[in-house]
């Protein structure tokens, strides 16, 4: 998916979002080796604590979605993009914070390297096919998201 694709797609669902009144965009990344998914625990002591999920976090002021999902994945894992290579669709929740956010997710092409996390964020990853996906706790939205990705591999 080229950069024109990713600023198209950006601008339609910035619009569906003013549309819908939502201003706070989230984004979760998936990355797959060898066939299995990268997810990332929650550190005990944070929001949704205990539980696995897409690396990913909020859009900031004047950021792309793309160079969201480059820093994001950089500050959670230590992983490079290479490429971003699908959109995924999104999905609207509450936060402890805000009423209304809009996840998207992407998957990406990841350059080769080590997870290394960022400690006060999460505390344990996993790469994960179908078998293990109901070993680990995780968000109902999340569990729902990340079947279907593991489930395409």
């Amino acid at each position: 998916m080229g950069p024109d694709d990713l600023a198209r797609i950006e601008r339609r669902l910035r619009s569906e979002a003013r549309r819908d009144g939502i201003a706070h965009f989230v984004i979760g990344i998936a990355v797959f080796r060898a066939g299995r998914l990268l997810v990332v625990r929650r550190a005990a002591d944070d929001y949704r604590g205990g539980l696995y999920e897409l690396p990913g976090g909020g859009v900031e002021s004047g950021e792309t979605f793309a160079e969201c999902v480059a820093r994001e994945l950089l500050e959670e894992t230590g992983l490079r993009v290479r490429a971003i290579t699908e959109f995924l669709g999104g999905f609207d929740y509450a936060t402890r914070t805000k009423s209304k956010v809009r996840k998207y997710s992407f998957v990406v092409e990841a350059e080769p390297g080590d997870v290394a996390l960022a400690p006060r964020e999460h505390d344990a990853f996993a790469w994960i096919d179908a078998g293990a996906l109901d070993e680990l706790p995780m968000a109902p939205d999340t569990r729902q998201t990340v079947s279907t990705l593991v489930d395409r591999v």
